[in-house]
């Protein structure tokens, strides 16, 4: 019995320091929801540089991307969507924008 509690104890410890962030991680290649997708499509738009020049929110239903928001211009809001339809998930867009 104490043999099977150690045994238990060192696999989540393994798992606890050395598995935790590379499943996280694996879990950005292939979202499997609709809210972890929308989140990932998001990240991405707010890390590009171009982007930030627009206001700008996404939704995400069975794989169809909504782009909601204003952009600058239309060299912005085609940027927007090539980073959408580049996101794992996401298998067509739906764009919503607005010119400033």
């Amino acid at each position: 019995m104490k043999t099977t509690s150690l045994i238990l104890a060192a696999i989540m410890a393994l798992f606890v320091f050395s598995g935790c962030a590379g499943l996280s991680d694996a879990a950005w290649d292939h979202p499997t929801s609709d809210e972890d997708i929308a989140t990932l499509a998001t990240t991405r738009l707010n890390n590009d540089a171009m982007i930030a020049r627009a206001t700008l929110s996404v939704s995400v239903e069975n794989g169809m991307a909504r782009l909601y928001g204003t952009v600058p211009d239309q060299v912005t809001r085609q940027r927007a969507i090539q980073i959408l339809e580049g996101t794992p998930g996401i298998f067509d867009v739906m764009d919503r924008t607005r010119r400033r």
